[in-house]
């Protein structure tokens, strides 16, 4: 099926590991690998660009206890699964007593399914799990929530999807905007996709239309991306090829 965005219903699919795509309760293996090659995402404040239905920002919310999550992606009707997942993994949460700690995923699916989601359990800004998503472009778009500060943005999968929508000048501007929304000493961590793989993006069945896009770009991942992060003041501090696609992360000066 062709996308307008690359927005694959597969997204965490065989790119990332083999097999079909996970159960949302197998945690992600690329949140894994961040987190063991030292990246801890606990306490921190995130920004999962390209975030799709929402998988990888509750789990980080959940699973890897970051303290607060913002997900932006261009297509509203994953944003809206975003936001049906949220509520989903928020029903199941047993909140803290006096005795225990707050338990995810207590209560088990079928009593989600047979009485419904909790109200009570209804994310807001006030009230943990801090965890936003907002339909937007990040490239272009004016919403404050992107702009931070944040400990972490996450770019995986994406930037390619960036790169052929808005050209050359666009992806700079999204690499300056991450710049500009880290902390110093932050986090960019980026999963890159290979030439070879903006040249697959044109076929028939997947994005045709950015065909011409893809004559006018100079800029190449596997050359340069680390040049152009390096003016912004992001600088490579670690890479990992475990998984089928290169972990890449940058550490703002």
């Amino acid at each position: 099926m062709s996308t307008k965005w690359g927005n694959y219903a597969d997204y965490h699919g065989p790119n990332h590991a083999p097999g079909s795509p996970p159960s949302i309760h197998v945690r992600d293996v690329r949140l894994t690998l961040i987190d063991r090659l030292g990246f801890a995402f606990k306490g921190k404040r995130c920004l999962d660009v390209g975030c799709n239905d929402g998988t990888v920002g509750c789990q980080l919310a959940f699973d890897f206890g970051a303290l607060q999550v913002v997900g932006i992606d261009i297509d509203p009707n994953l944003v809206s699964q975003a936001e049906e997942l949220l509520a989903l993994r928020a029903s199941r949460v047993r909140p803290p007593t006096d005795d225990s700690e707050r338990i995810v995923d207590y209560f088990p699916m079928s009593a989600v399914l047979r009485y419904g989601r909790n109200p009570a359990a209804a994310p807001s800004t006030s009230k943990w799990p801090h965890v936003r998503f907002i339909a937007a472009d990040c490239v272009v778009s004016t919403d404050p929530a992107i702009s931070g500060p944040y400990d972490v943005i996450l770019a995986l999968s994406v930037i390619k999807w960036i790169h052929l929508e808005h050209l050359d000048e666009g992806l700079v501007a999204f690499f300056r905007r991450c710049g500009s929304s880290l902390v110093s000493g932050g986090y960019l961590i980026v999963e890159l996709q290979t030439w070879d793989s903006y040249e697959k993006s044109i076929r028939p069945h997947t994005a045709p239309h950015f065909a011409e896009s893809l004559k006018q770009l100079k800029y190449r991942p596997e050359t340069s991306f680390t040049d152009l992060l390096r003016n912004e003041g992001l600088n490579l501090c670690a890479t990992s090829d475990r998984l089928r696609r290169r972990i890449s992360v940058y550490r703002k000066a």
